[in-house]
């Protein structure tokens, strides 16, 4: 009879057979559990990415029915942006910063003067250019170069393959009883040379929207809480590659493999190799601090702790099975117990690197905006 044919299941007790069941089930239980909804998490995460783009772009009936009952009177205003730079994306501190034209065209009223009547919602204007006005006849026009700095909360529940919406709002400080923002939907655009490292540019669009205040902001004028109108510029970037993907998981790809072989030669050459255990603990720490200094504190939990988690999954499951297969080799020398450890541990291995290499695969799969 072959060595294999020894340390085959069929040959295992009963008493052998239901122990390495239940640490064979119970790993698989947690894995596959854990791999389900980490995977449905993402998906729906990046559903929901792709599905809310539009929802942005307009008002909700209600409000739009709201708007047009105040502005019966009010001077519509043709605005139009061109994105020109994004200069920098900030994920820690929150915020991008952008440099764009803004333009702005109405008939009427020569003092209406809208390029000195608006401002950037949660924005900082960093540098604001009178580019270029013309007033011909009753036909009204002002270019307005910006450099703004924009507030945003960054979803970095997909980090480090995460796409971003980025919305910025050209909003009136008139109300709609004055002032009307039309999109020129003609016009605006974004400079196809435009790159940011890391990221690719995905769409770009505007859209009219409103917002109503809970105050009037004792303007005597108005007997109602405050509507302004907006024109809200979107553009979505998604990451080009998997490099920062790479970066902040190579030290835990390596602190695993580590697990892997210390279990492998646990396994295969009786050899007792526990004292590895505590160096890949080590590494994992350190990987876990390269992306958490990358992304804001008040962390949502995705991507970046899944894989994290998995690979402390696939550490605590080598070493108790390390445990397990030294506990039983010491507890007798009897050569029924040395198949029984020789099998678990061959069996725990094999089914460890199933189970590492499937997160690696499916978790960044699921993530990603292909």
């Amino acid at each position: 009879m072959s060595e294999k044919e020894k340390n085959s299941y069929k040959k295992l007790n009963i008493h052998d057979k239901r122990r390495f069941r239940i640490t064979f089930f119970a790993y698989a239980a947690v894995t596959v559990c854990l791999l389900l909804y980490f995977t449905a998490s993402l998906l729906v995460e990046k559903k929901h990415a792709r599905d809310n783009w539009a929802s942005y772009l307009y008002d909700p009936l209600e409000q739009m029915e709201l708007v047009e009952k105040l502005s019966v009177d009010a001077t519509e205003v043709s605005v139009g942006t061109y994105i020109e730079n994004l200069r920098e994306l900030n994920l820690k501190g929150s915020y991008y910063r952008i440099e764009l034209m803004v333009w702005f065209n109405w008939e009427g009223d020569a003092d209406l003067d809208p390029a000195n009547h608006f401002r950037v919602y949660k924005g900082l204007v960093n540098k604001m250019v009178l580019v270029e006005e013309e007033h011909i006849g009753n036909q009204h026009y002002q270019l307005v170069g910006l450099d703004v700095s924009v507030s945003k909360n960054f979803d970095t529940k997909r980090f480090p393959l995460e796409s971003h919406q980025l919305r910025f709002y050209i909003e009136s400080t008139d109300p709609v009883q004055e002032v009307v923002y039309v999109p020129d939907y003609e016009n605006s655009g974004i400079n196809e040379n435009i790159t940011l490292t890391g990221f690719r540019f995905m769409r770009h669009d505007i859209g009219a929207v409103s917002y109503t205040y809970d105050s009037t902001h004792g303007d005597p004028s108005v007997t109602e809480n405050e509507v302004t109108s907006e024109i809200v510029t979107a553009f979505e970037i998604n990451r080009s590659d998997f490099g920062l993907y790479f970066k902040c998981f190579i030290a835990l790809a390596g602190t695993v493999t580590w697990v892997l072989i210390a279990l492998f030669i646990c396994s295969y050459h009786h050899v007792d190799p526990l004292s590895m255990i505590p160096a890949a603990l080590f590494g994992t720490v350190g990987n876990i601090m390269i992306g958490a200094a990358l992304v804001p504190d008040a962390l949502q939990m995705g991507l970046l702790e899944y894989v994290n988690l998995w690979g402390v999954l696939s550490i605590l499951g080598g070493a108790i099975a390390i445990i397990n297969i030294n506990r039983v080799r010491k507890a007798s020398k009897e050569q029924e117990n040395q198949a029984f450890a020789y099998y678990y541990g061959r069996m725990l291995f094999y089914t460890m690197l199933v189970a590492a290499l499937s997160g690696q695969v499916i978790l960044p799969i699921a993530a990603y905006i292909w």
